[in-house]
């Protein structure tokens, strides 16, 4: 596996997506409600072959790296979130 060293150059505003993966779509679809106050895409994207898991996409745009951190940062704070990509 090769490292890449220093940060990503994105060009801001951007379109970002962040990968969720919980137990619970609802929850997650309430959750995303909550945090974003503009416009934002959420789309299942797959379930566990149990069907215990949910993975879903969240696409909005961002003005900034504190934006896009502060969202994620938001995400990872919740219980029924396991996981954010």
């Amino acid at each position: 596996m090769r490292h890449i060293e220093g940060k990503p150059d994105i060009s801001y505003p951007c379109q970002w997506e962040y990968r969720i993966i919980g137990q619970n779509q609802h929850a997650i679809e309430h959750i995303v409600g909550d945090i974003l106050q503009k416009p934002y895409r959420l789309e299942i994207k797959n379930h566990s072959h149990k069907g215990t898991f949910v993975s879903m996409h969240l696409i909005t745009s961002v003005d900034n790296e504190e934006e896009r951190n502060a969202i994620f940062a938001k995400l990872c704070e919740h219980d029924e979130i396991k996981m954010v990509l």
